[in-house]
Order: structure tokens, then C-alpha cells, then sequence
């Protein structure tokens, strides 16, 4: 369950109050068609690549991954395996980081998921959205100041057109349970 984030602020909230614990993960070794079927059974945008018992992460796949490959390749792009096709190094993020330092790692490399790690980096403990950020965002009137004051427009662009496109969702559409 995910704690009150009403009167705080950026720096104060942690990724583990945010994120989803549920994490949906794949082997290395398995087929891109594995991957896509896990997409789609979970209504979600991502899956974790691990290769080990603690579910270490070691890349990532989305959605756009699987679209460039099946606009790339031949008919056996499904048989391809995960290794092949993720996105790696994995950037992760620690349990106990803010969620200022969530914005910065997506905003930096131009991504949207962080896969969150134990402080210890030894096991995966869950994943961090745009969404979860935004969605925490708008929770806490104290985090949207923030927000506001402490972030130039020009520096987060692209954080600040997601966030405006995702309210803007959330106003018409119902949420949905997909997080990653």
C-alpha cells in the first residue's frame, strides 16, 4: 500500500512510497513472444529482464522495443530472445532515492521506467513510473508547488509535456492498473 504523499515535497518523498511492488519479469532467455504475451496479459508497457534468482535486473523491454523489431525484422522476430532485444545496461534506482532523483535519472537518459532496487543492490524490490510520479504529483497540492518553484520549464520539458498529457488522460479517461 502505497503511503500519504499529501504534504510533502520532492526531495522528501521516496521512490518505495511510490512505486509498484508487483514488477512483471522475464528470463533472459526467453522469446520476445514470451515477453509480448506477459505486455498484454498484465495491460503493461514494460517487462524486467533477470537472469537470476533475486531478480537482479539486467535490461528492459517495451513496448517500442517489441514495435522497432517487428518493423525490422522478419516473421521470426518472435522467436528472438529477450537478451537480444532488451534495453540494456538496466538504469535502476534505489528503494530509499526521492523522487526528485527519479525525475532526474528518467529526465537525464531520456527514459520513463526505473526498475527500483534494494539499497544493498541485490534484489529488485519494484518499478518506478512516470506515471507514479505524475500521479503523486497530483496527489499533493505541497508537490505540485514544488513543482512549480523549483523546476525551469525549459530544463524538464519533456517531464512537464508527459505530465500535461497524462492529466490531461486522467481527466477523460479512468485510470487503468497498468503501471509499467
Amino acid at each position: 500500500m502505497k503511503k500519504s504523499i499529501t504534504h510533502m515535497s520532492m526531495d522528501s518523498v521516496r521512490v518505495d512510497s511510490i512505486m509498484t511492488r508487483d514488477v512483471k519479469a522475464a528470463k533472459a532467455n526467453q522469446t520476445a513472444r514470451t515477453v509480448a504475451s506477459i505486455m498484454n496479459q498484465n495491460n503493461i508497457g514494460s517487462v524486467v529482464i533477470t537472469e537470476t534468482e533475486d531478480n537482479l535486473p539486467i535490461g528492459i523491454i517495451t513496448e517500442r522495443d517489441i514495435l522497432h523489431i517487428a518493423g525490422t525484422t522478419e516473421l521470426l522476430m518472435l522467436q528472438l530472445l529477450a537478451r537480444d532485444i532488451m534495453s540494456k545496461p538496466v538504469i535502476t534506482i534505489n528503494a530509499k532515492s526521492s523522487m526528485r532523483d527519479a525525475i532526474n535519472a528518467m529526465q537525464s537518459r531520456s527514459i520513463r521506467r526505473l526498475p527500483v532496487v534494494d539499497s544493498e543492490k541485490r534484489m529488485m524490490v519494484g518499478i518506478v513510473t512516470d506515471k507514479d510520479i505524475f500521479r503523486a504529483i497530483m496527489k499533493s497540492q505541497s508537490i505540485m508547488t514544488t513543482v512549480s518553484e523549483s523546476i525551469t520549464i525549459e530544463q524538464y520539458r519533456p517531464t512537464y509535456e508527459r505530465l500535461s498529457e497524462f492529466v490531461l488522460g486522467e481527466m477523460l479517461l479512468p485510470p487503468s492498473n497498468a503501471n509499467h
